[in-house]
């Protein structure tokens, strides 16, 4: 249910865009031509189209961090790869393990449910109002006629006439219709106009060619188009005021961008001629349309208003004003291009991690899975190769759930929210959903326990924007924290997968990001489970339970062998007992069997 709350986020951004469009059309003004004033708009259009896109199709991962100047290490894609494969005793069978770690998943998946509910409600109800608005034009125009050769010979003329004056080579097709007061043009692919059965008894053979050149001028600029964007839009964001006011600012800069258009066609002395005719429309008092995706040259009293004194300011655009405004579209361009991530409502990055490297090889573990959807990574670290069970999965980017606290607690000792010889923090008496976490707790006690509270505060003492570089530092999955400071770990934004879990894991024991050497220490100690005849077995379990047959379990750590060293990561999903306590007891087995005598 992350999307709901991506959504929202994504409406505050854009609807603090629109406030910087609007300071920006309002402070310059004078300085940008009327056609870029229009074009400003589509930068904003893209924004609102990139919330609801299935991914982000810009690749811009981070890019908002360069630019503030984090040029942060990363961790390369070096091989992962396996042990040996050959087989031991089962000497880590006994080693047990309590499982805390369940993600304690919000209480506000309801709600989350409704708003969703309301949302596809009211988008239902808008596409009505728009097909019930596209059903009344077709009806129009069936019951009126078109205008051709042989029917209307002098204002078919006149329509060609401008139709070539203006260049078009689509076959824009004139139509007359009762029903209608101004003349419309809509019809992406088949654009069509229609007009008055009494066009011609009201209006002059002057005036009549400039409602011509002025609804040729909206099929020319592919106007027909964007207003099919805007309904689309209209019903995607219904509930959103704002956006319902730009959408309104959109299309009245758009008819302003077209007059423009004609008084550049015809010239400027007969500006006021054409200002006459647009004032002809404002004794048809007409609400404004409400999801329409037809222009009209006639529109509400104050439209035509804004329209008349645009009219009058008309001026031919000097050099400086084309220069200004080509530079104030494209920095208008690269704010939304370098904000997407955050627009952006699913993931910002590819949802599968994908392993370059050729050395692995591939384990057969199905006997210990027992028909468990899960795989598992196992890397040799003094051979450098990996052993990988399905491969598939392993690069499948999913919650890291509880495991996501090996590098809180490493975050929060860089940050010296705690340190090594003192992390203790007082439980402020709140009732937890497991006993154990009903008291204070030190670094290890809350990681044996996986005590949600205990790095919930340690994440908030650091605040998103730190740990945003901390993630981005050592590339952690997909970098992804808008779920939230309390919950962006727990079956929400952040995502990795196995394969990365042991990049990381290795990237830990070398210490690749250059973190204070006691601070990687204290998190081992904290990471500790038992001394093994293997060696020393360190790891994290995670669990989420989604209710159903569903769930998601983690166990990831590393094993200090007597002759090697190994990393893992084991995950399963989608059972009753994908749980973190399933993943550490298939594990430990996998473990005695490949890793126990592994250097012979």
């Amino acid at each position: 249910m992350i999307f709901p709350v991506r959504f929202m986020m994504s409406n505050i951004l854009i609807s603090l865009l629109l406030g910087f469009l609007f300071l920006l059309k309002w402070g310059l003004k004078k300085h940008l031509t009327m056609r870029a004033q229009y074009q400003l708009w589509y930068p904003f259009l893209a924004a609102m189209i990139l919330p609801i896109l299935p991914c982000n199709i810009i690749p811009t991962e981070n890019i908002w961090y360069r630019i503030r100047g984090f040029f942060l290490k990363t961790v390369p894609e070096s091989a992962v790869v396996s042990s040996t494969g050959k087989e031991g005793p089962h000497l880590l069978s006994n080693l047990t393990v309590q499982d805390f770690s369940a993600a304690v998943i919000s209480s506000n998946a309801r709600l989350m449910v409704l708003l969703c509910g309301m949302w596809i409600i009211g988008m239902f109800a808008a596409g009505t109002v728009l097909f019930c608005t596209m059903v009344k034009i077709y009806r129009l125009r069936k019951q009126g006629y078109a205008v051709t050769e042989a029917g209307e010979s002098a204002l078919y003329s006149q329509f060609l006439d401008c139709r070539r004056s203006l260049c078009i080579k689509s076959n824009v097709k004139l139509y007359a219709c009762g029903g209608i007061q101004s003349p419309i043009s809509y019809g992406w692919l088949y654009p069509k106009i229609l007009i008055p059965f009494d066009l011609d008894i009201r209006f002059s053979e002057n005036e009549i060619r400039f409602i011509f050149l002025h609804e040729l001028q909206h099929c020319r600029r592919r106007d027909p188009l964007l207003n099919y964007i805007l309904c689309i839009l209209q019903i995607l964001y219904w509930f959103h005021p704002l956006a319902w006011y730009a959408f309104a600012k959109i299309r009245q800069d758009q008819e302003i961008a077209c007059d423009n258009a004609v008084i550049s066609f015809i010239g400027k002395d007969q500006g006021a001629e054409y200002g006459h005719t647009l004032l002809k429309y404002a004794v048809h008092i007409r609400r404004g349309r409400f999801l329409s995706p037809a222009s009209a040259i006639g529109g509400s009293r104050n439209r035509i208003k804004q329209r008349i004194l645009a009219i009058a300011e008309y001026h031919t655009d000097s050099v400086r004003q084309k220069a200004v405004s080509a530079g104030i579209l494209l920095l208008t361009l690269l704010i939304v291009c370098c904000s997407s991530p955050f627009y952006t409502a699913y993931a910002s990055a590819d949802p599968i991690f994908r392993l370059q490297s050729e050395n692995w090889e591939a384990m057969d573990l199905s006997a210990h899975f027992g028909g468990i959807k899960g795989s598992f990574v196992l890397y040799d670290m003094e051979n450098d190769r990996y052993h990988i069970y399905n491969k598939e999965l392993s690069q499948q980017r999913v919650s890291p759930d509880s495991t996501y606290k090996i590098y809180s607690s490493l975050f929060a000792l860089e940050e010296q929210v705690i340190s090594p010889g003192s992390t203790a923090l007082h439980w402020d008496g709140t009732l937890q959903p497991f006993e154990a976490w009903n008291q204070d707790h030190t670094l290890d006690t809350a990681m044996s326990h996986s005590v949600n509270w205990y790095f919930q505060s340690l994440d908030r003492q650091m605040g998103l924007l730190t740990l945003y570089q901390y993630y981005d530092r050592i590339s952690y999955g997909n970098c992804d924290l808008t779920g939230g400071v309390d919950a962006f770990w727990a079956e929400s934004s952040l995502k990795i997968s196995p394969v990365e879990q042991v990049i990381l894991l290795t990237g830990l024991l070398e210490n690749r990001w250059d973190f204070h050497a006691e601070n990687v220490r204290a998190v081992k100690d904290a990471l500790f489970l038992a001394d093994t005849p293997a060696g020393k077995l360190y790891g994290k379990t995670g669990t989420a339970e989604s209710g159903g047959s569903g769930g998601n379990g983690w166990f990831v750590g590393f094993l200090e062998g007597n002759e090697k060293d190994y990393c893992f990561a084991a995950n399963l999903q989608d059972s009753e007992n994908a749980t973190g306590r399933t993943a550490f007891e298939m594990t430990v087995d996998i473990l005695a069997q490949h890793c126990v005598n592994s250097g012979e």
